[in-house]
């Protein structure tokens, strides 16, 4: 759901690609999703899909060094939080290394943030290009075809896999992974429905 607010679709398009500027700094891969990518006439969001680019960190230690990673994505969000371009939402503010709901300050847009896997960029992508009628037909036709989504994964295999019931984890890093996978013709974004 959005903040209320709602502009052409140029105007989002053009706040999502300078956020994608900023943000692609700190990702492996960014793109675009939601109602952007669908060319909606206008908008009330910016759904962001990325692969955050994780590094490691040396922590000097008084007898051994230790190490940690370090989401660079997340430092790139902090220093947009510090600036002010980006505001924590103001009714619901999620941040966590998977989601993070903010409002981009000067346009009043909300802005939603997922974080993927590279394996599994793809299925995420998809369903968050939407609209949610497609996305939900999309996991129904997956189950109808002998698969589901579970833990931002497609795996072939029954709902509720078990080592008595296994399933397979199936890499999905684009889109058209899914399409294949499903065995279903890729439909264009603006044509979903």
């Amino acid at each position: 759901m959005s903040s209320g607010v709602r502009v052409p679709l140029a105007q989002a398009h053009a706040v999502a690609g300078e956020l994608v500027s900023i943000l692609g700094i700190g990702c492996e891969r960014i793109e675009v999703a939601g109602s952007i990518r669908r060319r909606t006439a206008d908008v009330g969001d910016i759904e962001l899909v990325a692969v955050p680019t994780v590094t490691t960190e040396t922590i000097p230690g008084l007898l051994e060094d230790g190490t940690r990673e370090v989401d660079q994505l997340q430092l790139f969000v902090e220093t947009l939080l510090i600036q002010g371009t980006l505001v924590p939402h103001p009714t619901d503010p999620k941040r966590g290394p998977k989601y993070s709901k903010l409002l981009h300050a000067a346009s009043g847009l909300q802005v939603d943030l997922f974080s993927a896997e590279r394996d599994f960029f793809g299925l995420i992508w998809l369903i968050r290009t939407g609209p949610a009628e497609y996305s939900r037909w999309l996991v129904t036709e997956a189950r109808s075809r002998g698969f589901h989504v579970a833990e931002a994964e497609l795996h072939r295999g029954r709902l509720g896999c078990s080592s008595a019931m296994p399933c397979v984890v199936v890499a999905t890093p684009d889109e058209v992974d899914v399409y294949r996978a499903l065995g279903i013709p890729h439909t264009r974004p603006e044509d979903r429905r």
